[in-house]
């Protein structure tokens, strides 16, 4: 499995499209002739959430997923992933995932599932001793 990690993938990639001649412009739109009126040819999409109502998609349900990060531990050199939770370790700390929600539309952290999360986690690590 290829596995990524943001904090020194995404610079390095924005370097290197920089590099390229990209010119990386961030903005906010309103709406969908907003973005008509453009006159770059390739436009990214990181709309998110504001996508439904930005392009009238009735069809676009969210899915919440919640992650808990751990302080950096060089000497973890494993992952696993065992249902829906998952962990891997990164330089920046230790990822651990994962809850899946459909249809919840607020970003906010729900303390209760990240409880269970960890709990979850506790009891994968317990069995690996």
């Amino acid at each position: 499995m290829m596995l990524i990690e943001p904090v020194i993938s995404l610079p390095a990639v924005l370097a290197d499209f920089r590099t390229a001649g990209v010119q990386v412009i961030v903005r906010d739109f309103r709406n969908t002739a907003a973005i008509i009126e453009l006159k770059e040819q390739v436009i990214v999409n990181c709309t998110g959430l504001g996508a439904k109502a930005l392009f009238n998609d009735e069809d676009l349900i969210p899915v919440k997923g919640q992650l808990a990060f751990l302080t950096p531990q060089p000497e973890l050199n494993s992952m696993y992933i065992s249902g829906l939770s998952y962990m891997f370790p990164q330089r920046d700390g230790v990822l651990l995932g994962g809850s899946h929600e459909r249809g919840i539309w607020t970003a906010e952290p729900d303390e209760s599932i990240i409880a269970s999360m960890l709990d979850d986690h506790k009891r994968i690590s317990e069995g690996m001793r």
